[in-house]
């Protein structure tokens, strides 16, 4: 199994795409280099500095698109729902939901759009459903339950049938993390939005190209839910932008609009939290053959012919981050790097996967981590 980490800061965007990104984008660059130095922040309602969290709802784009013609066709999701609903939580106990954006406004190298629209939405877009042309292999689950103010969330699987079988909860050793859901205590704030208490290390997979058997990870630590604004019927979190899509193809799938104009989702919920330069140096991501921190530092400082990051004779890792994890806090030890994003969410059906092998324990998830 090929075992890699969800690229968080510092790569170019080409490394980043040759690590994660769909094959179409893998001849547009070369791995035989190393990235360039973090890009800098290009401003705007979004931006985030190490260590906060954006506007629940923020939005950089200029909102100039106008609607597709024809419309852009999204069923079997739920027209009517304003969120695309792929299932209803309508008198059910809990509010069960999938990401369907995940904006992603620090670090910036991360937060450019063509990582963004390139990587991260084509791997949360739906597999050519819905009208949505991406690949579904990044599947980020959430289930509110609002009466007992508990909620789990980690990652699923690929779904051959969303809408009648539905996602489960992975439970699965992976490179010798244990990737499972986590469950928190949340709270309700006056304006009725929800945030989580801190957890403390949350692994959520991502299967390049909805491949089982090649799965990154994405490893948060100290990671929070804030600022999250349940629909009524617990269907939503945030809304669909019909106007942000192009017209329909021969095959009724829509490509997102150019993502500094106008977006397909508009987000209502905010997390964050960061990643070590320590846990990323002992990652392969496969497809470059470097570890994640190289990709986190820009290369700045290197050992193995450029494979890792240089270290101290104390194991510690030379180059720097924008975040400490002992503190907590921004800059200190620079020993992380910090991640933030707004999303959106749709209601999905989630099972209790005893059926699925990544899901009840039974899948054997590789032992390398990466260090091969």
């Amino acid at each position: 199994m090929k075992i890699g980490t969800f690229t968080v800061a510092g790569a170019s965007a080409c490394a980043f795409a040759l690590a994660l990104a769909a094959p179409a984008l893998f001849g547009a660059c070369s791995s035989s280099s190393l990235p360039p130095a973090p890009a800098v922040a290009g401003g705007g309602a979004c931006e985030t500095e190490a260590g906060a969290y954006p506007p629940p709802n923020c939005d950089d784009t200029l909102e100039t698109c106008s609607a597709p013609s024809p419309a852009c066709l999204v069923a079997p999701c739920n027209m009517s729902s304003p969120c695309l609903a792929m299932a209803d939580n309508t008198g059910k106990p809990t509010d069960d939901l999938r990401l369907r954006k995940l904006n992603v406004t620090a670090p910036s190298a991360l937060a450019q759009h063509f990582i963004q629209a390139g990587v991260i939405d084509d791997g949360v877009n739906l597999d050519n459903t819905c009208g949505e042309p991406g690949t579904g292999s990044f599947s980020w689950l959430a289930r509110f339950d609002t009466a007992n103010k508990k909620l789990t969330t980690g990652g699923a699987p690929p779904a051959d049938d969303p809408f009648n079988v539905g996602y489960c909860f992975v439970n699965q050793t992976i490179g010798g993390l244990p990737v499972a859901a986590v469950v928190v205590n949340m709270t309700q704030a006056s304006d009725g939005s929800w945030a989580s208490d801190v957890i403390p290390k949350l692994y959520v997979p991502i299967y390049i190209n909805g491949d089982p058997n090649n799965v990154v990870v994405l490893p948060l630590s100290q990671a929070t839910v804030k600022g999250v604004t349940l629909s009524t019927d617990g269907n939503c979190i945030g809304s669909y932008n019909p106007d942000g899509v192009g017209p329909p193809t021969t095959g009724g799938l829509c490509a997102d609009q150019d993502p500094s104009s106008c977006e397909r989702w508009r987000t209502n919920g905010a997390l964050g939290g960061y990643i070590t330069l320590k846990e990323a140096n002992a990652v392969n991501v496969v497809t470059l053959g470097k570890s994640l921190c190289v990709l986190l530092t820009g290369g700045s400082s290197t050992a193995d012919g450029g494979t890792q990051c240089a270290t101290n004779p104390d194991g510690s890792v030379t180059a720097k981050g924008d975040f400490c994890s002992t503190t907590d806090a921004p800059g200190g030890c620079e020993d992380s790097y910090w991640l933030a994003a707004s999303f959106a969410a749709s209601a999905a059906l989630i099972t209790d996967g005893s059926t699925v092998a990544a899901c009840n324990g039974s899948m054997a998830g590789g032992t390398d981590a990466g260090a091969d």
